[in-house]
């Protein structure tokens, strides 16, 4: 171990400083253990040098602690009606549909009266607005600011968190730019990162009115780093054939954009008889190049992922500068490093991880395997090595946050990476760089760069053609992740302990066996699971029955408006977290246009059997992959749907009587489902809390309304005949998907039995809610449980 810290130095006080990182986040008590650790690892340095990267621990702790929330913060202003004052932080965000605007808030106004406050919010607004730039004073009327909220579901995404680690304690809404007031640059805003931000506005509309949709928001999304309006279906193709990180600017457009202007540089230095007699021309290549990659960060908008992308380029290009370029692993460390002090909660950021993974896999792939550069066979297998490390180093990482393994991945980033990186990206710049002086040339090379989209775009739907090009697979456990990381140890000191290797076969075989057992276990209990998910105001529910089969019922929910956020950051982490590939019966309530667009999302991600509908408006895309996947589909509104048995569950569908008539003809026909083993019910669906519907469904199913589980969609409560409708069935338990102020609210006028007391759970404040029976007894978990 000696002779590998020794030349690796930097990596002991990494790992300290890191691991400060990480006990700030799952422990907490900073200042506490600041306090606690500083002297003892003090004293530890003092007597033992070579512990000396301990000291290291407490400083992660320092440069991490969570700040102190002040009596004006944004966070205390929260669930009000009241205009916002502030300035832009940072350019705004063009949306697939609207636009988000980042505001560091220095004033609000609540009924006329105004009053100090501070802190980060992020306005959201349905409409595209008119260009706005970093340092512009706003003031947004008659919002309501609310309190970032995670989802608390298995395998969910903790948004609240990683907003709160940069500042951002406060969202809010408005519809278009009626609600904006725009002052200009604020005084105390600085005036070239403003000009400079305001250029970058200036372009990107003009690349929107000059190229073609979705050709436009990728260029923009390559060259300043605005991706917020690539369409959510592009997103997810890209995804699918492993190359959605070349629509955003990461390290790899860094490097590749610091490789062509250092062999440029070269190139003309070499033409000097002068320079190539008095300098060492790499390293003066070295140092020029430099300049480019800060204009391009500058181009970029100092965006974290650019800025972190540029560090790592600038730090690899000093090494050169000063020498040192052999010591790779150190260099990346340092970067690392850098970036951490800088930003430590960038640890958490899955582009962090990417870019670092990315790195290492490649250096180690060049230290048993070393590129060569010298011959175009030896450039040709250097790329595909390089692909293919890259490729599985950040397997694990894909794998984890999108449950997707791209098996087209490596043939469609050989294909795309070098059209991408070494003519997309560079004629970009280009373009943009000719904006500044002349219109006319910029568009030259800006329908030069539409050209290779449209190229880039038909060779990656070719690539999607080819059968299997993606497989699904469940979120990879504890076990798994912890042999990965062993792996490490093997690859790293092979050098030093050659006997290490016997250990690697080891770890690969276990990481295998781990993963195929997450695969291929049957969560089943033989008892029913039926989990209602916290999703907001939206409905999901998804039943494990007792042997194989599963139901899920109202997944499929992809609202435009949060652009797939529901189906895509809450139900499929779930599922995936839950080891969950197959759904037996997809049951959808409501055939508005966003279910009907989250089922898609739902049918082209699992495997589905059968699709019920409460109606036949589905889409042709719809209908299309229901028939090339071979999915059963049932309309249930029509008529009276049989009961059926599944694995010993009966399942009902119950309507109003034949004469019912929606006030509404957007809204659905109302339908509960009811679930029967042996003598416990279960009683899901919107017609639950619809006045008209309960009457209904009072007067043809009365006898059948009694269940031991009942779920609201939406608290009844003060609305006209719900306490009746509990008192018919008397349950046990009542789930819901908002706040029940109090349940002695159904009490009142005595319409419940006295005897009638039912438990309730909140899934808003409690999280998923797991009630799980064997046909006699009841028991409930939450998330919050754990």
């Amino acid at each position: 171990m000696r002779p590998f810290l020794s030349r690796y130095k930097i990596l002991p006080p990494l790992l300290g400083f890191t691991s400060g990182i990480l006990i700030s986040e799952y422990i907490g008590h900073e200042w506490i253990l600041i306090a606690l650790l500083s002297p003892i690892f003090g004293g530890v340095y003092i007597l033992k040098p070579k512990l000396g990267f301990l000291i290291f621990i407490p400083i992660g702790l320092l440069f991490s602690t969570k700040p102190n929330i002040q009596e004006n913060s944004i966070l205390n202003f929260t669930g009000k009606e009241l205009d916002v004052e502030g300035v832009l932080y940072r350019s705004q965000e063009a949306r697939e549909e609207g636009t988000r605007l980042f505001i560091e808030v220095n004033k609000i106004f609540i009924e006329g009266k105004e009053a100090e406050a501070q802190g980060k919010a992020i306005i959201t607004t349905e409409e595209r607005l008119p260009p706005l730039a970093y340092g512009d004073r706003i003031r947004v009327l008659d919002t309501k600011l609310r309190r970032p909220r995670s989802f608390q579901n298995p395998g969910g995404f903790d948004i609240r968190r990683y907003y709160e680690r940069q500042g951002i304690y406060a969202t809010g809404f408005v519809p278009g730019k009626e609600w904006i007031i725009s002052f200009g640059k604020s005084e105390s805003s600085n005036p070239f990162l403003h000009g400079l931000d305001r250029l970058r506005v200036r372009f990107a509309s003009f690349v929107r009115r000059n190229a073609p949709f979705p050709e436009s928001e990728m260029l923009n999304a390559i060259t300043i780093g605005d991706q917020g309006g690539i369409p959510k279906e592009l997103i997810n193709e890209f995804s699918s054939a492993g190359v959605s990180h070349l629509l955003s600017i990461s390290g790899l457009h860094v490097a590749a954009l610091a490789l062509v202007f250092y062999i440029i540089i070269k190139w003309i230095l070499k033409r000097s008889e002068f320079l190539l007699l008095r300098f060492q021309v790499p390293r003066l290549t070295a140092a020029l190049t430099i300049l480019p990659v800060f204009i391009y960060m500058f181009v970029a908008g100092f965006a974290n992922p650019v800025v972190r992308a540029s560090i790592m380029a600038i730090v690899y290009l000093i090494s050169i500068v000063i020498g040192r370029e052999e010591n790779r692993l150190n260099t990346l460390a340092v970067s690392a490093f850098i970036i951490l002090l800088w930003h430590p909660w960038a640890l958490f950021e899955l582009s962090f991880q990417l870019s670092f993974a990315s790195v290492l896999g490649i250096l180690l792939m060049n230290k048993f395997y070393p590129l060569k550069l010298n011959t175009f066979k030896d450039k040709l297998l250097s790329s595909v090595k390089t692909t293919v490390a890259a490729s599985f180093a950040t397997l694990p990482f894909i794998v984890n946050s999108f449950g997707t393994i791209s098996i087209v991945s490596i043939p469609a980033n050989l294909v795309a990476v070098p059209l991408v990186e070494f003519l997309i990206v560079p004629i970009g710049l280009l373009s943009f760089l000719s904006f500044l002086a002349s219109d006319f040339v910029a568009q030259v090379f800006l329908f030069l760069d539409v050209f290779l989209i449209k190229l880039f775009l038909l060779v990656i739907e070719g690539i999607l053609k080819f059968p299997l090009s993606s497989l699904t697979v469940p979120s990879p456990n504890y076990k798994s992740i912890v042999l990965l990381a062993f792996a490490l140890i093997p690859l790293l000191l092979w050098k030093w302990y050659p006997k290490l290797r016997l250990l690697l076969p080891v770890i690969i075989i276990g990481f295998i066996i781990t993963l195929a057992l997450n695969i291929f276990r049957n969560p089943h209990s033989g008892s029913l699971e039926v989990d209602f998910l916290d999703a907001g105001s939206r409905n999901i529910t998804f039943i494990r029955l007792p042997i194989e089969k599963t139901i899920l019922i109202d997944g499929g929910f992809s609202s435009l408006k949060t652009g797939g956020y529901i189906e895509r950051s809450v139900l499929t982490p779930y599922l995936l977290k839950s080891g969950v590939l197959r759904i037996d019966y997809l049951i959808l309530t409501s055939p508005d246009k966003d279910h009907l667009e989250g089922a898609k999302s739902i049918l082209r991600k699992f495997q589905v059997d059968r699709v019920w509908t409460n109606g036949r408006k589905l889409d042709g895309e719809l209908w299309e992959l229901i028939k090339n996947k071979g999915i059963g589909w049932k309309d249930i509104s029509d008529g009276e749907p049989e009961p059926f048995e599944i694995e010993g569950v009966k399942v009902e569908f119950l309507k109003p009587a034949s004469g019912f008539r929606i006030k509404d003809s957007s809204l659905p026909y109302p339908v509960l489902v009811r679930l029967i083993l042996k003598d416990v019910s279960f009683l899901l669906g919107e017609g639950i809390t619809d006045e008209d519907a309960i009457k209904s469904l009072l007067e043809t199913h009365r006898d059948k309304m009694q269940s031991e589980v009942v779920y609201f969609p939406k608290a009844p409560i003060g609305q006209k005949g719900s306490s009746e409708f509990i008192s018919i069935f008397s349950p046990k338990i009542i789930v819901t998907n908002s706040t029940l102020e109090s349940i002695s609210k159904l009490n009142e006028g005595s319409k419940l039995d006295s005897d009638s007391n039912p438990t309730v759970f909140e899934t808003e404040t409690e999280g998923l809610v797991k009630v799980i029976t064997d046909g006699k007894e009841i028991k409930v978990r939450t998330f919050l449980d754990k």
